[in-house]
């Protein structure tokens, strides 16, 4: 391996360990439309008027969100052709990691303020379960993606057709063409 390329390599390695890092300094909170999960609504006693503003902030962000993920994946597509590639230019590499790193503050920072938005929608009670609820969610979570689960849980979310799930079990059903009788 020449030195660029391991410089490259640790600098990605260590790019996506403190966005790891960044992000467990966040609070956790479900992912996805948490506010309509019938067991989180009962836990936090969330009211129909809560869940409407909720949904608006996530509506607003949505699109931004869509863009910004897009970024990331097209600039660590860019770190990885660079790393993979033999005589890469290290000038290069080094702006490829940096928009990188880049892309991902932009897309950590969003997040951030949208959950700071919906913290202003909720109790200071509400708010305070979903911080003593974030272990449980996170473990959940790691849980889910170890069965090969979405994060609705439902099997098989979290693998594509025809592939494999993480814990070993059956693929999901590749769908099926249904032919129309004339």
């Amino acid at each position: 391996m020449t030195t660029l390329t391991k410089k490259a390599v640790l600098s990605l390695a260590l790019t996506l360990g403190f966005a790891g890092t960044a992000a467990a300094q966040m609070p956790e909170i479900p992912l996805g439309k948490w506010w309509k999960r019938p067991r989180i609504v009962e836990q936090l006693k969330i009211t129909p008027e809560q869940q409407e503003r909720l949904e608006g902030i996530f509506a607003k962000n949505r699109r931004a969100f869509v863009d910004l993920k897009a970024d990331v994946e097209r600039n660590q597509i860019d770190v990885e052709e660079l790393v993979t590639k033999k005589d890469s230019d290290p000038k290069k590499a080094s702006q490829a990691i940096d928009a990188l790193e880049q892309a991902q503050l932009k897309l950590r920072r969003s997040m951030a303020l949208m959950v700071l938005e919906q913290k202003d929608v909720l109790t200071a009670t509400q708010w305070q379960m979903i911080v003593e609820r974030r272990e449980q969610w996170r473990r959940e979570r790691q849980e889910q993606r170890r069965m090969g689960e979405g994060f609705r849980g439902e099997p098989g979310a979290g693998a594509a057709p025809g592939r494999p799930r993480r814990n070993g079990s059956p693929p999901p059903p590749e769908p099926r063409e249904e032919k129309l009788e004339e």
